[in-house]
């Protein structure tokens, strides 16, 4: 049984309409007194509690950290100029799971995994340990989440990036269960931008999708295709080769995704799937299938239709997801009371 279909299983429903990321609507913690404006799900004592841990685990590693309440600011070493936002969304989840009195060596190495992948991101001058065909061949394109990379860094080390619905899309290599960022300085030893691009993107489609999964939820189909691999989203980057690999002809409406953890995209493909009612389920169902993921990518829910941009069908409200649909799609489902109804 695949994560999303135990996670299916296990909730019984699709959470409501919006939901947002699903660790953002957690119950509240035992812990009594008023709640924290920031991590909600924790008093604001506990919340002042992981913050203060990640902190010190940021600061015993020799860097300067600065609460600003939702993040860390980080700064030293590789983080230079504004720094790098270390967020609380993986504290939070781990923390919700575990004793508070065990907080401590929880919060430290969380922020020794965030640290170790960003400073290898950050480290532009440093080498990949192959080059030439060797490297392309390992190269693959990988979303970034952009509370994980800040709009300075990339554009300071990764300015061959591409921008996809509102998504970074850099290119990486896999060491052990880690991905290591392909800064511009990399670049030359595969070759140059172009090569590197091509070769990540032949890669990809040699890999081919994970494994898939259909099934039907409050009459939207949808296809989840999962794997092990942070490359699975991506294809989100490709959808005409995507529905090619997949033998599915896009209706005239277009296709919704969902990309809510790296490993793992959600499709809705059918001719009749895209409807107000289908973003929202989507929605619903990105929020259930971010549940426990240790790379969660985004909430949003996407739509795309042949010889159009791929495009957001989603914006943040108040704090929450909601449905907000392209003009052209709104034109579709209805002219301007379409865009009224969403």
């Amino acid at each position: 049984m695949g994560k999303g279909q135990r996670n299916r299983a296990g909730h019984g429903g699709v959470p409501a309409a919006g939901a947002g990321w699903a660790w953002e609507h957690c119950a509240a913690g035992s812990d009594d007194g008023p709640r924290d404006p920031h991590l909600p799900e924790f008093s604001r004592r506990q919340a002042d509690a992981l913050r203060a841990h990640a902190a010190q685990a940021v600061r015993s590693r020799g860097y300067r950290a600065r609460d600003r309440g939702t993040h860390l600011t980080v700064t030293g070493g590789p983080f230079t100029g504004p720094g790098a936002q270390l967020g609380f969304s993986t504290i939070a989840r781990e923390a919700q799971r575990t004793p508070e009195a065990d907080w401590a060596a929880l919060v430290d190495a969380v922020v020794a995994q965030i640290l170790g992948a960003a400073v290898q991101g950050c480290g532009t001058h440093g080498s990949l340990g192959y080059a030439g065909p060797a490297l392309r061949e390992r190269l693959f394109p990988r979303f970034v989440a952009p509370e994980r990379m800040p709009p300075g860094q990339l554009a300071e080390a990764h300015s061959y990036a591409r921008e996809v619905g509102g998504l970074p899309l850099i290119l990486a290599i896999r060491h052990d269960q880690t991905s290591i960022y392909v800064a511009d300085d990399h670049l030359a030893k595969a070759g140059g931008p172009e090569a590197a691009w091509a070769a990540a993107e032949s890669n990809l489609f040699a890999a081919g999708p994970g494994r898939a999964e259909g099934f039907v939820r409050d009459r939207t189909a949808v296809l989840l295709l999962e794997s092990d691999h942070p490359r699975q989203a991506s294809w989100m980057a490709f959808p005409d080769r995507l529905m090619a690999h997949l033998g599915r002809e896009p209706g005239p409406l277009g296709v919704l995704f969902g990309v809510p953890a790296l490993r793992m995209i959600a499709v809705s493909a059918t001719e009749d799937s895209v409807s107000h009612e289908g973003v929202r389920s989507m929605l619903g169902l990105n929020a259930v299938l971010a549940q426990d993921e240790v790379a969660p990518l985004s909430p949003h829910v996407y739509w795309w239709r042949p010889g159009a941009g791929l495009r957001q069908a989603t914006a943040w409200r108040d704090g929450r997801v909601e449905v907000a649909l392209p003009e052209e799609l709104a034109e579709l489902l209805g002219g301007p009371d379409g865009r009224a109804a969403a």
